[in-house]
């Protein structure tokens, strides 16, 4: 128990642990947001979801023994890129899960599941990191290939069935690699990330979304299966992955945590294609590997 409480801030070895507890919850959240989207609607799943990882974000603050206002107390410039890079991008995402098409499910996840590319690229921007540019290229053009295998080269110029999820999860991607970046250019201590106060904000966002699109008025009975959905979700990809990462990013071996990160695609492809199989496209998990593989290689560039 001591570990979900207490991470050593100055332990490379815990904070990389960290990371990792976070990239395996993180393989789940595609699963989480569809199944929970079908069973109350995306936005009244999400606003349970996220208001269950606040309050776990609240309790791993009082189990360290940290005060409870520190959650609040942010520097402004984490408030602006928290309000992008964490709640925005999560109803955006949220979104795009549960009203892409079933068969979209998986390329909405790899578009999202882009962020390690954007992390390196951004990376050699705003941290001023020394890259090798032909390794950096050719991951990069390899990962986005993973996209078009994905999608599938017959159906490359035609226009998707459902446009909106596709550009939502492409653009979410790039954000969260934005405030992930970002975090640790500044040196943000954990305890100022803005978890709760940021998710508090899309619990908010997402609430008033689902009136506007009439969710709460046509909610259906909350069942055993929603509640394991909301539990699970709130605790694991977003009470404690959250607090995790940032913690990792910040303290932990980045090197090593952004190679295993690019594994992520391949493990929550096999997860939605497992559980919601008319997603399970020809191209789809060849072009989890392709992003994977060209994330991994985009990491490489980074010179020691």
């Amino acid at each position: 128990m001591n570990f979900f409480f207490h991470i050593d801030k100055g332990n490379r070895s815990s904070a990389t642990a960290a990371a990792v507890g976070s990239i395996l919850l993180w393989c789940t959240s595609g699963v989480c947001f569809t199944s929970g989207a079908r069973l109350l609607g995306p936005m009244v799943y999400l606003t349970l979801m996220t208001g269950t990882g606040v309050i776990t974000v609240v309790l791993l603050q009082f189990f360290r023994r940290r005060p409870l206002e520190n959650l609040l107390r942010l520097p402004f410039r984490v408030i602006v890129i928290g309000f992008w890079g964490v709640a925005f991008y999560t109803v955006i995402l949220a979104f795009a899960f549960g009203t892409a098409p079933e068969q979209a499910i998986g390329q909405v996840n790899l578009l999202n599941y882009l962020w390690p590319v954007w992390i390196v690229l951004l990376s050699s921007l705003l941290i001023r990191e020394k890259i090798r540019l032909l390794p950096m290229a050719a991951g990069v053009l390899l990962g986005f290939s993973g996209i078009v295998t994905a999608r599938g080269w017959s159906d490359l110029l035609r226009m998707p069935e459902a446009p909106v999820p596709l550009a939502l999860a492409l653009l979410g991607g790039f954000l969260w690699a934005c405030y992930s970046v970002l975090l640790r250019r500044w040196r943000i201590p954990e305890e100022q990330g803005g978890t709760a106060f940021h998710f508090t904000l899309c619990a908010i966002m997402a609430a008033a979304v689902a009136v506007f699109r009439g969710e709460w008025q046509n909610l259906p009975p909350v069942g055993a299966e929603a509640l394991f959905w909301v539990l699970f979700g709130g605790i694991g990809p977003v009470g404690l992955a959250y607090h995790w990462w940032e913690i990792g990013v910040k303290r932990g071996n980045v090197p090593l945590i952004s190679t295993l990160a690019y594994f992520i695609p391949i493990g929550s492809t096999l997860l939605i294609s497992l559980l919601f199989r008319e997603s399970m496209g020809p191209g789809l998990i060849p072009g989890s590997v392709l992003i994977a593989a060209g994330a991994w290689l985009a990491g490489r560039s980074v010179s020691s």
